[in-house]
């Protein structure tokens, strides 16, 4: 038995999970999958939103990298629209970004908050994207008009949506 702060030489990976190619730099602060397909997102503090495709061999289970994206700080959460081809990602910069999957383009600043950006989460039958953040509001977007339409404030520093 190793002691507190002692490392067991020969046992990277005692829990036999599996990783990624070409993963972060830094730490990881979200992870979402499509709706529709093998594809794994996760944001990180090195300010990148990665793409990998998720592939399965018997019980062999191997990634590819499909893509990346940056924002300009620390990326802190993700969500992936019902169709599966579109990805919304927030974070430090305080920016909503639109990455679509399909065009292979550059992502798009949706929204804008005056704190980080905690949260975004898709809501299928309204067609809406909210992103909450750590200024007290919540922001409503509809994907048709591409940007806020009212700023919500709330009591407390939001923690999760």
């Amino acid at each position: 038995m190793a002691t507190f702060g002692t490392t067991i030489p020969g046992n990277h990976n005692p829990n036999k999970s599996i990783e990624v190619s070409q993963p972060p730099s830094d730490s990881v602060s979200s992870l979402s999958f499509s709706p529709n397909a093998n594809l794994l997102v996760a944001t990180s503090w090195d300010n990148q939103v990665r793409c990998w495709e998720i592939l399965r061999n018997g019980a062999s289970v191997a990634s590819t990298p499909k893509a990346s994206i940056a924002h300009d700080q620390p990326v802190l959460c993700s969500a992936w629209k019902d169709d599966g081809t579109t990805v919304f990602s927030g974070g430090c910069d305080k920016q909503v970004k639109m990455w679509s999957l399909l065009s292979g383009g550059q992502a798009v600043t949706v929204a804008m908050h005056d704190a980080p950006v905690k949260e975004v989460a898709w809501i299928p039958g309204m067609n809406l994207l909210v992103s909450g953040s750590w200024d007290k509001t919540l922001n409503p977007a509809f994907l048709a008009l591409i940007g806020g339409l009212v700023d919500l404030e709330i009591k407390e520093s939001l923690r999760s949506i």
